[in-house]
């Protein structure tokens, strides 16, 4: 193979920012469907998550995970995620997030709703496996969190 033919095949920055923006948008809409086949087809095969405490979540348990936080959401009444930035290497790509998301959350009565509003910016890492680009790490770079429009302090 020769250097001409690999530059033919890499992708521009704009070219993996539309392919990485599309599987957002994937994951927008599985989370506003509630649709966990969608969601699970999101996250490779070898992808490792570790919680706060160093320890391995499995594919399983984020399988879990989902379907728990999502029992507790009535809908979602917007839901954005976008690219903000990104750097490509080869078939790698740091990628600069913002994720805006409102819903409708019930309280522990199970009737009661509030309104949530998360902001959220995250720094992830995507690579190009089997010629699509996946998510295979995310780090939280800070949020806000509204409740019935008042901010909430953690």
């Amino acid at each position: 193979m020769t250097l001409s033919s690999c530059r033919a095949r890499q992708q521009s920055p704009a070219q993996v920012k539309s392919e990485i923006q599309k599987q957002l948008d994937k994951c927008v809409l599985a989370v506003q469907t509630k649709d966990i086949e969608l969601y699970m087809s999101l996250i490779p095969d070898d992808f490792i998550l570790y919680d706060e405490n160093g320890e391995v979540i499995t594919r399983e348990m984020q399988r879990n995970y989902a379907l728990r936080d999502w029992s507790i959401i009535d809908s979602t009444l917007n839901n954005q995620f976008i690219v903000d930035s990104l750097q490509v290497i080869r078939d790698s790509a740091l990628v600069y997030t913002s994720q805006r998301w409102e819903r409708l959350m019930f309280q522990r009565d199970g009737i009661t709703r509030d309104t949530i509003v998360t902001s959220q910016k995250h720094l992830e890492t995507w690579k190009k496996t089997k010629g699509v680009w996946m998510n295979y790490d995310v780090k939280e770079l800070g949020s806000q969190i509204f409740i019935n429009g008042k901010e909430y302090k953690q």
